[in-house]
């Protein structure tokens, strides 16, 4: 039996305002970099430090994650898989601007996701399979680590809906409230046969 420990970690506030931010590829603002280096500076003490960082390739994710593994001298990769769901032709715009003219297409969209993707944009399906894909692609090359992930809303909100054994339940991803530089964890135990048996640990 071995276990994996995830440190997820949302991105901090971004520019932009109050958009629709799936792939679009906007920076932290300087609070959202305050907000993600005092979580960071918390994994910095002894037993806390991550032996791998791993981060989306969005600049508002990569940026300070890079910086981090760095410092720390831990080992960093990008892993493109681990990035937000991609919105088609709602992604970055404002949500006043999309409500005035796609209102009963987003309000089904938020209903049950899974049933419509974004106009020319990515499935939850496609999503969650990617995300999959990834999670056990993660525990081929780094099992029995401790894991720092840096990356989104949409990503994080699967996970931890995986850890708890939820499947397709929309209020995962429009009533979990996740603060910007919310994190989490998730340790993963590795049976003889392959499984993994999954624990959430979340508000510390």
């Amino acid at each position: 039996m071995q276990t994996t420990r995830v440190i997820l970690l949302r991105h901090g506030e971004c520019e932009g305002g109050n958009i629709l931010r799936g792939q679009i590829d906007v920076a932290l603002t300087e609070q959202g970099k305050r907000q993600m280096q005092s979580v960071l500076c918390g994994l910095k003490s002894p037993g806390s430090t991550p032996d791998v960082v791993l981060s989306s390739p969005l600049i508002r994710c990569a940026n300070l994650a890079e910086e981090f593994a760095l410092t720390q001298g831990s080992p960093y990769a990008v892993e493109a898989a681990f990035k937000e769901l991609n919105f088609g032709d709602w992604d970055g715009q404002t949500f006043d601007v999309l409500y005035q003219s796609h209102a009963a297409a987003l309000d089904a969209y938020w209903a049950n996701p899974w049933l419509a993707a974004p106009p020319n944009g990515e499935s939850m399906q496609d999503f969650e399979a990617r995300i999959e894909r990834a999670w056990q692609a993660m525990f081929e090359q780094h099992q029995g680590k401790q894991i720092l992930l840096v990356t989104h809303g949409g990503v994080m909100r699967h996970l931890m809906a995986k850890a708890l054994g939820v499947k397709q339940a929309a209020g995962f991803y429009t009533s979990l409230q996740l603060p910007y530089a919310a994190k989490a964890e998730i340790d993963v135990l590795h049976d003889e046969n392959g499984q993994q048996f999954l624990t959430l640990h979340w508000g510390k």
